[in-house]
């Protein structure tokens, strides 16, 4: 018994040899990412002397010496002002007017600018844990805003995502956990449809090829039969309609082995072309 169970855990294993299947474990893309968060599109670059969001609009910076802009600008005041101004264009893009700042668009436009400056944050400090949470509570509240807003105004949900570069990902009607096993089994599951379509379709143009002198051999049947019948004064059970209904077959199958044959040519010529290349 042993022996047996030993010899059939052999062959299994051949078995698996056999069959060219390798499964890699995809690499794992933290939420925060823009490929998981749906960021199309990164924070834009403003110039070192770019004034502050509060102090462009004041006139008598205007005329003051470079030293005073110098200390208002963004390069001073660091990267929460930096912060403001990203979010002012990106709301810039969907305000219904100036004043407008609690509409949805706007405040998705606002959390957008949010995520992106916090997405550059974790990228030089991949560790920050409580940056990670902010950005995730961040991303998890723009779905649910673009989820009703997808849900009541379909044609402005489109029109803010062009806007604003951000590609909606809803959350999965179900979870299931990534593994070795369920992987394989539908690596396999596609190895063996593939070989079970190869088969069909070699099977298929066994048939088709040897359709054309079947079709010939029963024309031929046909109006050897309807001759006799004719001949010996019988009923004719094959009518002229039965024949021309083979012979349009027959024409039909000629021309379609005609372009088979000429895209299996064309195929060869191009195969020579780019090994003599």
């Amino acid at each position: 018994m042993l022996r047996s169970v030993a010899s059939s855990m052999i062959q299994c294993r051949g078995i698996k040899h056999q069959v060219k299947i390798k499964w890699v474990r995809p690499d794992h893309v933290p939420s925060y990412k823009p490929e998981k968060s749906g960021d199309l599109e990164a924070i834009p670059q403003y110039s070192p002397d770019t004034l502050g969001n509060d102090y462009a609009l004041c006139k008598e910076i205007e005329d003051a010496p470079e030293s005073v802009k110098k200390l208002f600008s963004v390069s001073h005041l660091g990267r929460p002002e930096y912060n403001k101004l990203v979010k002012k264009e990106l709301m810039a893009r969907v305000k219904r007017h100036k004043y407008d700042e609690n509409t949805a668009e706007s405040k998705i436009a606002r959390i957008t600018g949010h995520i992106r400056c916090l997405q550059s944050t974790m990228e030089n400090e991949p560790r920050n844990i409580r940056v990670k949470q902010v950005v995730q509570e961040l991303i998890d509240k723009r779905k649910q805003l673009l989820k009703f807003l997808r849900q009541y105004d379909y044609k402005k949900f489109e029109w803010l995502l062009e806007k604003l570069n951000v590609e909606y990902k809803g959350q999965p009607e179900s979870h299931n956990k990534l593994s070795r096993r369920e992987s394989l089994r539908k690596l396999t599951e596609m190895h063996c449809e593939e070989i079970r379509n190869k088969k069909l379709n070699d099977y298929r143009n066994l048939l088709e090829s040897q359709q054309g002198p079947f079709l010939e051999e029963k024309l031929k049947a046909l109006k050897f039969i309807k001759s006799e019948q004719i001949e010996l004064q019988i009923p004719v059970t094959v009518t002229d309609q039965d024949i021309r209904k083979v012979e349009k077959q027959l024409e039909e199958w000629k021309i379609k082995d005609e372009i088979k044959l000429q895209s299996k040519k064309k195929a060869r010529n191009i195969l020579f072309e780019n090994v003599e290349t």
